[in-house]
């Protein structure tokens, strides 16, 4: 493995810490454009009705948030446990 100048622990700390920036910026874009992407979708539908399209939306936002943050908790593990020995 590469070393450049950290300790394993140091580099553990490191690449963690990035992963979880990277995971703060992106899950809440993810969730943001599947927001507008099934808002848009109900609207355009068979059946337009804003309270069914909102609530539905909203319900898979929080799913996409939901499954990007445990993505980036189990890179984060990866990257800690295995990658970096």
């Amino acid at each position: 493995m590469l070393h450049f100048g950290f300790e394993y622990t140091q580099m553990n700390q490191v690449l963690t810490t990035e992963v979880v920036i990277l995971g703060i910026l992106f899950c809440p874009l993810a969730a943001i454009m599947a927001f507008l992407i099934t808002y848009e979708g109900y609207l355009r539908g068979q059946n337009p009705d804003n309270k069914l399209a909102l609530k539905t939306a909203l319900q898979t936002a929080f799913v996409t948030l939901a499954v990007f943050a445990v993505i980036i908790v189990a890179t984060a593990f990866i990257l800690a446990r295995v990658i970096v020995r």
